[in-house]
């Protein structure tokens, strides 16, 4: 950006810096927050006061209850505050006329309601920032629970079992681990050409002559269902 580019957009408005700036995106949603608060105590209200809000209601309501008479009367008062807050407006406007903004400000100091107005904006800006800051520092990670592995008992029919347990990730290679279970099913461990151990045969037959890989899972789920491996049970070790 040139220098000359640069003074350009830092003699705009404050109002156009603003908008120009809160559309980024590197700013922090918290961020925003905090000044939106401030515009909408200061700058984003509807004009209008509470009376006459609460006035505007009345009225909805007594012509939907067909009360035309309060209805009317009640426009007729709404006219009249409508009336003094508008001779208010001129005044205003011709003091605007006359005072600075920081004198006028200036002058409302000590006013309760304007301290209300001050002080509630101040609030809302400490809590919000206070929020923001913190909010970082307490998002801790939630610590990943570790699956313990299924461990089931193998049994055959002539009395003899052994453990296999449902291994998952590397362990699950490791078959070794559960050499005795695999034995027990008929099965032998060897080593392939990568030295990574391996089950044999490496697949299984079930009783309708489908084959299937001899994995752990294939083969509790074989057993559970009594679809091969026939003179087995299987239970899930409590």
């Amino acid at each position: 950006m040139t220098n000359s580019t640069s003074e350009n957009i830092e003699s705009l408005p404050a109002k156009e810096l603003y908008e120009a700036s809160i559309s980024r995106s590197e700013h922090a949603p918290q961020s925003k927050i905090v000044s939106e608060f401030v515009l909408d105590a200061l700058v984003n209200s509807s004009g209008e006061s509470a009376q006459i809000r609460e006035l505007r209601a009345s009225i909805r309501k007594a012509i939907d209850e067909a009360n035309d008479d309060k209805a009317h009367d009640l426009m007729s008062e709404l006219k009249k505050i409508k009336d003094a807050e508008q001779d208010n407006a001129s005044a205003l406007a011709e003091i605007s006329s006359k005072f600075s903004i920081a004198q006028i400000l200036s002058s409302f100091r000590t006013d309760p309601a304007f301290e209300e107005i001050v002080y509630g904006l101040a609030l809302k800006v400490l809590n919000q920032t206070d929020k923001a800051l913190k909010e970082p520092a307490s998002k801790t990670k939630t610590p990943r629970v570790k699956k313990e592995a299924e461990i089931f008992v193998i049994t055959k029919d002539s009395g003899e079992s052994a453990i296999l347990a449902m291994r998952m990730g590397r362990g699950a290679t490791i078959l070794s681990q559960d050499a005795e279970a695999f034995a027990l099913l008929g099965f032998a461990i060897e080593k392939d050409e990568d030295g990574k151990e391996v089950l044999s045969p490496s697949t299984f037959t079930d009783k309708t002559g489908a084959e299937h890989a001899a994995s752990r899972k294939a083969i509790v789920t074989a057993i559970e269902s009594q679809i091969a491996f026939e003179g087995y049970t299987i239970a899930a070790q409590q």
